[in-house]
C-alpha cells in the first residue's frame, strides 16, 4: 500500500507540471497581443523591431535556458528591441499619400494656381474666374459670347476650349467635380426650356458631357446641378451683369472618389 501511494503521488506531481508550461504560454500570448496592439499603425520600423525581438528570443541560448528550467521567454529584456537597436539602417514608416498608387493630392491653392496658369497659357484668363472656397476650387465660366446667350444652353468654340483646359488639369486628380449651371432672372417665354431651372440644368449637363465624351474624365467623378436664377454672383441690374450670371461653375471638390462611388450625374454618356 505505501508503494501505491508513492506512485499515486508521483503521478499527481507529474500531472501538475503542465501548469508551468500553460502559464508561460498564456503570458506569452498576452504579451503578443499587447505588442500587436502597439504595432497597429503601419510601420515597417516597428515590424522589423518585432521580428528582431522574436529572433533573439527564440535563439538557441533562449531555448536552452527554457529547457534548463527557467520560467520562460519573458525573462528576456523584451520581445521588441529598444529604439536604435534594429539591425541595419532604420526603415521609415509607410506614407500612403506618397506611394506610387496614392499620389499626394494638391490642396486648394495649388489646384487654383494650376488652373489659372493653364488658362493663361491658352489666352483664356478673361473667360473664366478661379475662386478657392472651403468646399474646393470654383472655376467660373464667365464669357457670355463664348458660352451661353439668352435662352441657350450650347457651348461655343471658345467655351469648349475653356472646358478642355480645365479638364487637362483635373484629369490626373482623384477629386470629385460638381458642374453647376445658372441663369439670369429673366423668365423663360417659349423655346425648348420650360423654366430657368431646366435651362441651367441643361447647361451643366452639356459641360459634364464635354468633360466625359471629349476629355475622358471618369463619369464617377462628376455630378450636374441646375440652380436657375437663385444664386447670382452680381445683381441682375444690367445686361453685363445678367451675362455674368448666365454661367457654369466647375467645382473641383475637396472630396475624393472611392471605389464605391457611383455616377451621380443621372445622365447617359453613351
Amino acid at each position: 500500500m505505501p508503494k501505491r501511494k508513492e506512485e499515486e503521488g508521483g503521478e499527481a506531481e507529474n500531472t501538475e507540471r503542465w501548469l508551468l508550461t500553460y502559464s508561460d504560454m498564456i503570458t506569452l500570448l498576452l504579451a503578443l497581443f499587447i505588442i500587436l496592439f502597439s504595432m497597429s499603425s503601419i510601420s515597417l520600423k516597428k515590424f522589423v523591431e518585432f521580428k528582431t525581438g522574436l529572433i533573439q528570443s527564440f535563439s538557441n541560448n533562449s531555448i536552452n535556458a527554457i529547457l534548463k528550467g527557467n520560467t520562460g521567454l519573458l525573462q528576456n529584456n523584451s520581445l521588441v528591441s529598444h529604439p536604435g537597436n534594429v539591425l541595419g539602417p532604420p526603415i521609415p514608416s509607410i506614407n500612403i499619400n506618397s506611394s506610387p498608387t496614392h499620389p499626394t493630392i494638391p490642396n486648394e491653392s495649388q489646384i487654383a494656381q494650376q488652373v489659372s496658369q493653364a488658362l493663361a497659357q491658352q489666352g483664356l484668363s478673361q473667360d473664366a474666374q478661379v475662386v478657392p472656397e472651403r468646399r474646393g476650387v470654383v472655376v467660373r465660366i464667365l464669357s457670355d459670347q463664348a458660352f451661353f446667350s439668352t435662352d441657350s444652353a450650347e457651348l461655343g468654340t471658345q467655351g469648349d476650349e475653356v472646358v478642355d483646359t480645365i479638364a487637362k488639369v483635373v484629369a490626373p486628380l482623384p477629386n470629385q467635380i460638381s458642374v453647376e449651371g445658372y441663369t439670369d432672372n429673366q423668365p423663360i417665354l417659349g423655346g425648348p426650356y420650360s423654366s430657368n431651372f431646366e435651362l441651367s440644368a441643361v447647361r451643366a449637363v452639356n459641360v459634364l458631357l464635354r468633360l466625359v465624351r471629349t476629355d475622358g474624365i471618369n463619369p464617377d467623378r462628376l455630378s450636374a446641378t441646375g440652380y436657375g436664377a437663385t444664386r447670382p454672383i452680381v445683381p441682375n441690374s444690367s445686361p453685363a451683369n445678367m451675362a455674368m450670371n448666365r454661367r457654369v461653375d466647375v467645382v473641383i471638390l475637396n472630396t475624393v472618389v472611392t471605389s464605391s462611388t457611383s455616377t451621380s450625374a443621372g445622365v447617359g454618356v453613351n
